[in-house]
């Protein structure tokens, strides 16, 4: 019975597997997937973007400027291949087998828009601009930084004997940014009121440079390329949290790294309660050292500050989250987007144990960011940029045109609950290794990409589809060679994943490698 069980939850997951690698929308070699997707997107996102860009219809804006970036980076294509052209038919006749080295790997580089087709590039430009479009209307208001304004007035009002969180429950939304309260635990109480005694304009500068620092660095972790490290930046989840100030970027950035330092998970939970749910995979990888370097971190930032805020912040730190929460009845606008709006609260607690408890059935990189889709609909108060918690995930789609739709269809409004439904789709059912030059980690592996080592000297890399499955013939002949120096070479990577004690699915999966830590 349970060999007839697993056998369906296999045939499953291979099901969706298919289902989210668009090869169905494949027929006969013609891809209807890019074009299908370019209606879903313009079907999803026209209608959450009413109003007019610089007195010229959104629409519009979006219809005239897409063509235009397409025919520029088309162009800048062009330019940039018949420069490699003649550079490579000029070179010396000895650096002939450094540029043919340099063409046979082009399958493994990493994303560019150089190399896409006329109507990948123009799905990916019309995501682009409308995100750009979007992200100009979102900076039209004059009033910016609310979140900051939140830490820095709560902050000031604590260090001059004043009340930083709640004591009452709200009935009104608050009047304004400084009037609002804190929700954070009390040690980052001592650093913001340090920062409210300083100019504001250099402390806004500062700290928006200090995210976009963050946002970019998480990126690169995943393994985006530079180029689209910086385009993601106008993503309108991330966008927004540097419009407002938040802290996203920063707790973004200790969930994504804690694949390298597990430790970071631990700290990531000074900040939101949700985000001590990703704890749970350290338990779950037996990562010890990292258990511990976090959990002894967050202690010696409790006791270092504990005697300038007190116990009795800390106290008024557990009331205020209450008295929050009671005050979600009388101001809706305080859920923002989270199901705890929708649902009554036990079935909102069930579900977010349930889909914690799914999250722990993975491992390795899918079930970390696995983690993150949980604590994600665990939040309470659940704003856009906490939907950039799903990019991991969303990530791990086969197809480049999926992941894509999903962030292009997925960006604003409640359509960013899109982002949480692919982002399951993709733990659960992704099994290969992204495919096609689409995919935004093309030449990796997926999200968190082991490391691979330079090819020896005078040695080119072939590329991934060679590796994985060389010519019949060359493995023939590998069965009646014999080696020279009586011991097997292993591939790049071997050596670590051993003495690591890491993390891999089996046969399987393949993709799982971290450092510990």
């Amino acid at each position: 019975m349970v060999q007839g069980l697993l056998s369906y939850v296999t045939a499953g997951r291979g099901w969706l597997a298919d289902l989210a690698s668009l090869r169905w929308a494949r027929p006969r070699g013609l891809n209807l997937a890019v074009p299908a997707s370019m209606v879903l997107v313009v079907g999803y996102a026209v209608p959450q973007l009413g109003r007019d860009v610089a007195g010229v219809p959104f629409w519009l804006a979006w219809l005239i400027a897409t063509p235009g970036v397409v025919l520029v980076l088309r162009v800048i294509g062009w330019t940039s291949r018949a420069t490699t052209a003649t550079t490579t038919a000029g070179a010396p006749a000895k650096t002939a087998p450094i540029a043919g080295a340099v063409r046979t790997s082009a399958a493994g580089r990493p994303f560019a828009l150089c190399r896409l087709t006329t109507i990948q590039l123009a799905l990916v430009a019309q995501i682009v601009v409308v995100w750009v479009l979007y992200d100009i209307l979102l900076w039209q208001p004059p009033s910016h930084l609310y979140d900051l304004n939140v830490y820095l007035g709560a902050a000031e009002r604590w260090m001059n004997g004043g009340q930083a969180y709640v004591t009452s429950v709200l009935t009104t939304w608050p009047s304004t940014a400084r009037a609002d309260f804190f929700l954070y635990p009390p040690p980052l109480l001592p650093f913001f009121a340090l920062l409210s005694q300083l100019p504001v304009a250099t402390v806004a500068a500062t700290w928006i440079a200090f995210q976009i620092a963050c946002w970019y660095r998480a990126f690169r972790i995943l393994g985006l390329p530079p180029s689209l490290s910086l385009l993601l930046l106008a993503f309108p989840p991330v966008m927004i949290g540097l419009e407002s100030g938040n802290v996203a970027g920063l707790t973004f950035l200790l969930f994504v790294a804690a694949v390298r330092r597990g430790g970071w998970l631990v700290v990531d939970g000074i900040f939101k309660v949700q985000s001590g749910i990703p704890v749970l995979w350290l338990l779950r990888q037996r990562r010890w050292r990292g258990l511990l370097a976090g959990v002894a971190a967050v202690s010696a930032i409790v006791l270092v500050t504990l005697p300038a805020v007190g116990v009795d912040a800390w106290r008024a730190w557990w009331a205020g989250l209450g008295y929050r929460a009671s005050s979600q009845a009388f101001v809706d606008a305080l859920y923002g987007y989270s199901y705890a709006k929708e649902l009554s609260a036990p079935a909102y607690v069930a579900a977010c144990g349930a889909l914690t408890v799914v999250a722990l059935a993975f491992r390795g990189r899918r079930g970390l960011a696995a983690l993150g889709l949980a604590s994600l609909f665990a939040s309470p108060a659940l704003w856009p940029h906490g939907f950039v918690f799903a990019l991991p995930a969303v990530l791990m789609l086969e197809s480049g045109t999926a992941v894509w739709l999903v962030l292009g269809a997925g960006a604003f409004g409640p359509n960013m609950w899109l982002l949480f439904g692919g982002g399951w789709l993709a733990v659960v059912a992704a099994r290969r290794f992204p495919a096609g030059r689409l995919h935004p980690l093309a030449g990796t592996d997926g999200p968190w990409p082991r490391p691979m080592g330079p090819p020896s000297a005078g040695r080119t890399a072939p590329p991934r589809a060679e590796r994985a499955a060389p010519p019949r013939a060359e493995r023939a002949g590998a069965r009646t060679r014999r080696p020279t120096s009586g011991r097997t070479r292993r591939p790049a990577g071997a050596r670590e994943r051993r003495t690591t004690g890491e993390l891999g699915e089996g046969p399987a999966d393949r993709s799982e490698w971290f450092p510990r830590g």
